[in-house]
Protein backbone atom coordinates (compact mmCIF):
# COMPACT_ATOMS: atom_id res chain seq x y z
CA UNK A 1 0.00 0.00 0.00
CA UNK A 2 1.28 3.95 -0.85
CA UNK A 3 0.47 6.97 1.00
CA UNK A 4 -1.58 7.51 -1.95
CA UNK A 5 -3.97 4.42 -1.80
CA UNK A 6 -5.44 4.98 1.45
CA UNK A 7 -8.29 6.87 2.17
CA UNK A 8 -6.91 9.93 4.09
CA UNK A 9 -3.82 11.28 2.69
CA UNK A 10 -1.60 14.15 3.64
CA UNK A 11 0.35 16.54 2.10
CA UNK A 12 2.22 19.44 2.85
CA UNK A 13 2.81 23.02 0.63
CA UNK A 14 5.67 22.79 -1.71
CA UNK A 15 4.80 26.18 -3.52
CA UNK A 16 1.65 27.69 -4.23
CA UNK A 17 0.66 24.86 -7.15
CA UNK A 18 1.92 22.06 -6.01
CA UNK A 19 1.36 19.55 -3.31
CA UNK A 20 3.75 16.87 -2.20
CA UNK A 21 2.65 13.58 -0.33
CA UNK A 22 4.13 12.47 2.89
CA UNK A 23 5.15 9.00 2.87
CA UNK A 24 2.89 6.15 4.41
CA UNK A 25 4.46 6.45 7.55
CA UNK A 26 4.47 9.87 8.37
CA UNK A 27 1.29 10.11 6.97
CA UNK A 28 -0.53 7.50 9.43
CA UNK A 29 1.43 8.84 12.02
CA UNK A 30 -0.48 12.44 11.32
CA UNK A 31 -3.53 10.93 10.75
CA UNK A 32 -3.53 8.99 14.38
CA UNK A 33 -2.76 12.62 16.07
CA UNK A 34 -5.14 14.08 14.31
CA UNK A 35 -7.59 11.47 14.92
CA UNK A 36 -6.52 12.25 18.86
CA UNK A 37 -7.20 15.81 18.42
CA UNK A 38 -3.52 16.27 19.32
CA UNK A 39 -2.67 20.29 19.02
CA UNK A 40 1.07 19.46 17.89
CA UNK A 41 3.51 16.47 17.41
CA UNK A 42 6.99 15.93 16.50
CA UNK A 43 7.36 13.59 13.79
CA UNK A 44 9.49 10.43 14.19
CA UNK A 45 7.75 7.71 11.54
CA UNK A 46 9.05 7.45 8.05
CA UNK A 47 10.83 10.48 6.23
CA UNK A 48 10.66 12.17 10.12
CA UNK A 49 12.56 8.93 11.33
CA UNK A 50 16.05 10.32 9.53
CA UNK A 51 15.83 14.08 10.87
CA UNK A 52 14.49 13.14 14.17
CA UNK A 53 13.59 16.53 15.98
CA UNK A 54 13.44 18.99 13.41
CA UNK A 55 9.89 19.87 12.11
CA UNK A 56 6.20 19.78 14.27
CA UNK A 57 3.18 19.82 12.66
CA UNK A 58 0.65 21.99 14.11
CA UNK A 59 -2.96 21.42 14.31
CA UNK A 60 -5.78 24.10 14.23
CA UNK A 61 -8.82 22.13 14.72
CA UNK A 62 -11.38 25.54 14.51
CA UNK A 63 -9.90 27.02 11.41
CA UNK A 64 -9.18 23.71 10.00
CA UNK A 65 -5.35 24.87 9.00
CA UNK A 66 -2.45 22.46 9.63
CA UNK A 67 1.55 23.52 9.07
CA UNK A 68 4.67 21.95 9.61
CA UNK A 69 6.95 24.13 11.43
CA UNK A 70 10.79 23.84 10.96
CA UNK A 71 12.09 24.14 14.24
CA UNK A 72 15.95 24.64 13.14
CA UNK A 73 14.93 27.56 10.61
CA UNK A 74 11.72 28.83 11.77
CA UNK A 75 10.08 28.47 8.67
CA UNK A 76 6.89 26.89 7.92
CA UNK A 77 4.92 25.36 5.03
CA UNK A 78 0.85 24.47 4.76
CA UNK A 79 -0.08 21.10 5.24
CA UNK A 80 -3.39 19.37 4.05
CA UNK A 81 -5.09 16.36 4.85
CA UNK A 82 -7.37 15.12 1.94
CA UNK A 83 -10.36 12.91 3.07
CA UNK A 84 -12.41 10.61 0.39
CA UNK A 85 -15.13 10.79 2.78
CA UNK A 86 -14.65 14.93 3.61
CA UNK A 87 -18.03 16.37 2.36
CA UNK A 88 -16.34 19.65 3.03
CA UNK A 89 -14.52 19.21 0.12
CA UNK A 90 -16.50 16.49 -1.53
CA UNK A 91 -19.95 18.06 -1.29
CA UNK A 92 -22.73 15.40 -1.95
CA UNK A 93 -25.37 15.92 -4.36
CA UNK A 94 -28.59 14.34 -4.67
CA UNK A 95 -29.11 11.58 -6.83
CA UNK A 96 -32.62 13.96 -7.64
CA UNK A 97 -30.22 16.55 -8.40
CA UNK A 98 -28.10 14.80 -11.82
CA UNK A 99 -30.50 14.53 -14.57
CA UNK A 100 -30.15 10.95 -17.13
CA UNK A 101 -28.05 13.13 -19.46
CA UNK A 102 -25.15 14.00 -16.60
CA UNK A 103 -21.87 11.59 -16.46
CA UNK A 104 -18.57 12.18 -14.29
CA UNK A 105 -16.53 13.99 -16.26
CA UNK A 106 -13.67 12.14 -15.43
CA UNK A 107 -14.70 8.54 -15.91
CA UNK A 108 -17.57 9.47 -18.72
CA UNK A 109 -20.24 7.01 -16.35
CA UNK A 110 -23.34 8.19 -15.80
CA UNK A 111 -23.96 8.76 -11.88
CA UNK A 112 -26.36 5.57 -10.37
CA UNK A 113 -28.87 5.30 -7.54
CA UNK A 114 -26.61 5.73 -4.44
CA UNK A 115 -28.94 2.92 -2.78
CA UNK A 116 -27.48 0.58 -5.44
CA UNK A 117 -24.39 1.75 -5.54
CA UNK A 118 -20.81 2.57 -3.16
CA UNK A 119 -20.42 5.31 -1.51
CA UNK A 120 -16.80 6.09 -3.89
CA UNK A 121 -19.38 6.17 -6.66
CA UNK A 122 -21.79 8.76 -5.28
CA UNK A 123 -22.41 12.22 -6.70
CA UNK A 124 -20.29 15.14 -5.30
CA UNK A 125 -19.63 18.50 -6.31
CA UNK A 126 -16.78 20.83 -5.15
CA UNK A 127 -17.13 24.06 -3.11
CA UNK A 128 -16.05 26.29 -6.08
CA UNK A 129 -18.37 24.86 -8.99
CA UNK A 130 -22.22 24.87 -9.16
CA UNK A 131 -23.13 22.21 -12.16
CA UNK A 132 -19.91 19.90 -12.27
CA UNK A 133 -20.83 16.39 -11.06
CA UNK A 134 -18.05 14.12 -10.05
CA UNK A 135 -18.19 10.53 -8.74
CA UNK A 136 -16.51 10.89 -5.30
CA UNK A 137 -13.48 8.37 -6.21
CA UNK A 138 -12.75 9.90 -9.57
CA UNK A 139 -12.76 14.05 -8.32
CA UNK A 140 -11.01 12.82 -4.84
CA UNK A 141 -7.95 11.46 -6.91
CA UNK A 142 -7.59 14.18 -9.46
CA UNK A 143 -8.09 17.04 -6.35
CA UNK A 144 -4.80 15.37 -4.70
CA UNK A 145 -3.07 15.93 -8.06
CA UNK A 146 -4.09 19.18 -8.24
CA UNK A 147 -6.44 21.55 -6.30
CA UNK A 148 -8.53 23.06 -8.80
CA UNK A 149 -11.97 21.75 -10.51
CA UNK A 150 -11.18 19.59 -12.88
CA UNK A 151 -14.00 20.99 -15.28
CA UNK A 152 -13.48 24.42 -14.85
CA UNK A 153 -9.72 25.00 -13.40
CA UNK A 154 -11.09 26.81 -10.06
CA UNK A 155 -8.86 26.79 -7.36
CA UNK A 156 -9.82 24.41 -4.23
CA UNK A 157 -9.07 26.35 -0.83
CA UNK A 158 -8.44 23.54 1.76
Amino acid sequence: TEAKDLPVQWEWRANPDQWIPYDLASSSELEEAFQQKKATIIPRQGYFASIPDRYEIRFNYVTGRFQQYNISSGGMRRVRRIASDDNSILQPVSFETVTSEDCCIICLDSFQDPDTTTSDQCVVKLPPCHGHYFHRACVAAAIKLKDECPMCKRRIDY
